[in-house]
């Protein structure tokens, strides 16, 4: 995927500042229940999951609206393990280290075989693990000589599984002499995911799953899918048409 240079939240700070320089206002820490608790607006953007709109919205929705956002269907979930490097990864394959984002499976029989497992619920004993190189194209996000990785691994939804030494594994066994370079790792399960990002439904990072069918009807079969039955009220997240955007 991209790399922003800086950081995801290079891009956040730009909105904002766009947003300042054109009269806008943020505000955080600000926990809204219900859309009755938001000022008059032309139009009410809302980053949440169609479940989180059925809980804004309550009964101003139209019933069979409410039915097809109860209906939307979410994802099993991603856990992730994120490095502190002493080195660049020592890849047994050097052409590896320049790409910016690396995908470990194995062979396709091994990648299969995971993701089989869980799709029934399982953790499985080799995952396949996304892998992020941020630091190799963007200087800014280590001090010299050292390096950050972030990684992603496939696990049940509601995963309280701790990823850590699965993904190192996976890790060395494509790199070997990884582990010597850990100074310091931070893992975060599934339920941990929603924990932190209330979008990430058991910790489905994609807040829905990219199914065929989901990508046209998401939430709903719709030609303006974004509009709600609510004059000025749009869904505007992952939860609608591309999907999900902007990472890292």
């Amino acid at each position: 995927w991209p790399i922003p240079v800086g950081g995801s939240g290079a891009i956040v700070s730009a909105l904002v500042d766009d947003l300042i320089a054109h009269g806008g206002e943020v505000v955080t820490d600000a926990a809204v229940d219900d859309l009755a608790a938001l000022p008059p607006a032309r139009a009410v953007l809302l980053d949440v999951t169609p479940r989180a709109l059925v809980r804004l919205a309550g009964d101003r929705l139209p019933r069979r609206y409410r039915r097809a956002l109860r209906g939307f269907r979410y994802g099993n979930a991603a856990a992730k393990v994120d490095f502190a490097l002493a080195g660049p990864v020592p890849w047994a394959d050097p052409a590896v280290a320049r790409a910016g984002t690396v995908h470990l499976g194995g062979t396709r029989e091994e990648i299969a075989a995971g993701e089989r497992d869980v799709a029934r619920g399982r953790h499985p004993s080799s995952p396949y693990v996304l892998v992020s190189q941020p630091s190799t194209l963007d200087g800014s996000r280590a001090p010299d000589g050292r390096h950050v990785l972030w990684t992603y691994t496939h696990v049940p939804a509601g995963s309280t599984l701790d990823p850590t030494e699965a993904v190192t594994r996976q890790l060395e066994r494509f790199a070997p002499g990884f582990r010597d370079l850990v100074l310091a790792s931070s893992s975060r399960s599934a339920e941990q995911m929603q924990a932190e990002n209330a979008n990430y439904i058991g910790g489905d990072i994609a807040s829905g799953a990219p199914s065929l069918a989901q990508l046209v009807r998401r939430p709903v079969l719709s030609p303006d899918p974004w509009r709600t039955p609510l004059a000025g009220v749009y869904l505007a997240s992952a939860s609608t048409p591309p999907g999900p955007g902007v990472h890292g």
